[in-house]
């Protein structure tokens, strides 16, 4: 054993050396009125409140993700089902429900920094595109601009005649989504039956 281990084994703490009553003392001493403490009081709130919402964005883009992948399931049973029609309707309004999803990240992100919340809501919306330009494309046999979507994403609030736009995605995202509809579009037309 070495000298600095003791007859116990152990290395000593550098803390052991203070009384355990000296330390308690010092937590009841602290000032909770200094301006320091202050400080970090409101520094704490604020990093709460942002995490906080951090989460509830999360769990949006989750949401988004979810429903916009049932929706291209849904679409890829087009090549199989004789109603098209019914599943291209059913679809439309799968797509609104994931919009009104969107419209509540919209709202979350008011008075905002959109590049701090940018991890939190990016994957949603890149399934998102991908669902909308999936059934665009399915539709019309091309694919559908970004202005084109940007213009199903503006809302307006009910109470004022205002419009709150939802943040357009960066172009990372937008070429994250073109790849994503090349191999979506590939598999369709291989599975699509020749007219």
């Amino acid at each position: 054993m070495s000298s600095k281990e003791g007859s116990g084994g152990f290395r000593k703490r550098k803390h052991d050396n203070f009384p355990h009553g000296q330390r308690k003392d010092e937590k009841n001493n602290v000032n909770s009125s200094s301006s320091l403490m202050v400080s970090f009081k409101s520094f704490q709130l604020e990093l709460d409140t942002r995490h906080d919402k951090y989460e509830r964005l999360v769990k949006l883009s989750r949401d988004i993700t979810i429903e916009s992948k049932r929706t291209i399931f849904l679409l890829h049973r087009i090549t199989s089902d004789p109603n098209g029609e019914e599943i291209l309707n059913e679809s439309e309004a799968k797509l609104e429900a994931v919009r009104q999803k969107i419209k509540q990240v919209a709202q979350e992100l008011i008075g905002e920094d959109m590049y701090q919340f940018h991890r939190a809501i990016s994957p949603g919306l890149q399934e998102y595109v991908e669902a909308v330009s999936f059934q665009y494309f399915i539709k019309t046999r091309s694919l559908i601009s970004v202005k084109e979507i940007n213009k199903q994403l503006i809302f307006t609030v009910e109470d004022k005649e205002e419009e709150t736009n939802t943040p357009s995605s960066n172009p990372h995202d937008e070429q994250l989504c073109t790849w994503s509809l090349k191999a979506l579009a590939s598999r369709w037309e291989g599975a699509a039956p020749s007219s």
